[in-house]
């Protein structure tokens, strides 16, 4: 079966539900106690969602009800690609959406899952350099918790290293954060906050960071970056060169490998050769899609593009390939070659030599105007 007849049903797993006139308290703790990112809540037949970043704004949980921040969010069916929900996910930045049958919830997609299929992939071998968000936001040891949340709230994260002599201390989450705010949380009363005189918002930081975050060298296949971070339920890892941070990794970043949306062109491309593994087939498909899409603007009108992929095998675990793309315009036809290990690097290399090759072409054309190129071969 193909990546896109993938579907939703394939990848159940249960929700946490809470009826809409439950206290924000009470919901905190039972996201702590299951370790959950999100609650799910249906009024008539609409299903909402309460996230942990939704509850920062919360001045009072104990005070406020679940329905006065729900969100409404698309219900998904058993029967819904794999891709349109990864996409509405990434759109509406959750990592976990409702899955409905006959008006009723009977559980969640959690991005989880697709992260588990994707490092399981032909994909896990990409290195970890690739996905990072580099140069996040971070913190210094020291400051206040408060800060940590105004943050998060303003540029939509939930995630913030902490830095102390240049090098990384730890990491503060929304959920660090959120369930701060809980005191009592196996007993029938759930309580947020503590004795007036203390804020939980006043707190430094490192009070209630993680203080070994998980770590990785840029080099790190995604693969196992995903198991470590799915091994110890961690939702995000730091991506560091001796403890300098470099870049941080979410589930997210995981999941936009098979959420991008495809470009539309008005001219045909033909790929020939994907690889069997689904994922790999359509991150290839997207790759060079978007790479045609970006460059054509540089170039006479394009006609036809094209793509040969040779695989060959020296080991069962790898395989080697040889990507030849031929782009055939208006005005002549353009070839670009190269080979290695990893699909997705091997069509970015052939992105530099095509702008390099076009850089080239206008030095030339300043030169001797008029005249039309002939067919161009690079082989790397």
């Amino acid at each position: 079966m193909g990546l896109r007849e993938t579907v939703v049903g394939d990848f159940l797993s249960e929700c946490l539900i809470v009826e809409p006139s439950e206290l924000v308290s009470k919901a905190i703790g039972l996201m702590k106690s299951s370790n959950s990112y999100e609650v799910f809540a249906q009024i008539g037949n609409r299903v909402g969602t309460v996230t942990i970043r939704d509850i920062l704004r919360v001045k009072n949980p104990a005070n406020t009800k679940v329905e006065t921040i729900l969100n409404f969010i698309p219900g998904l069916s058993p029967e819904m690609g794999l891709f349109k929900a990864a996409r509405l996910m990434a759109d509406y930045r959750l990592r976990a959406l409702p899955v409905i049958r006959n008006n009723e919830v009977i559980g969640k997609i959690d991005v989880k899952s697709i992260v588990n299929e994707v490092k399981n992939s032909a994909l896990g071998r990409i290195r970890v350099s690739k996905i990072m968000s580099p140069s996040p936001i971070t913190l210094s040891t020291g400051e206040k918790v408060s800060k940590a949340r105004g943050i998060m709230l303003r540029r939509r994260i939930d995630h913030l290293p902490i830095i102390g002599g240049g090098k990384v201390s730890g990491l503060i989450t929304s959920s660090h954060i959120v369930f701060s705010l809980i005191t009592s949380v196996g007993s029938e009363k759930y309580r947020s906050g503590v004795p007036d005189t203390f804020s939980p918002l006043s707190q430094p930081v490192e009070a209630i960071m993680m203080r070994a975050p998980l770590k990785f060298d840029p080099q790190t296949s995604i693969r196992d970056v995903a198991e470590r971070m799915l091994a110890e339920n961690s939702s995000c890892s730091l991506v560091t060169i001796n403890e300098e941070l470099q870049g941080i990794v979410t589930y997210r970043d995981f999941a936009k490998i098979i959420s991008a949306e495809e470009p539309k062109n008005s001219f045909p491309i033909y790929i020939i050769g994907l690889p069997e593994d689904p994922f790999e087939a359509e991150a290839t498909k997207i790759k060079f899609t978007r790479l045609i899409s970006s460059i054509s603007r540089f170039l006479p009108p394009i006609i036809e593009a094209r793509s040969i992929i040779k695989a060959s095998s020296l080991s069962k675990q790898r395989k080697r390939y040889e990507v030849k793309v031929t782009l055939v315009t208006a005005e002549g036809t353009y070839n670009y070659s190269s080979s290695g290990w990893d699909l997705p690097l091997i069509y970015d290399e052939i992105v530099s030599s095509m702008k390099k090759m076009i850089a080239t072409k206008k030095r030339i054309s300043r030169k001797g105007r008029g005249q039309q190129p002939e067919e161009t071969n690079l082989w790397q």
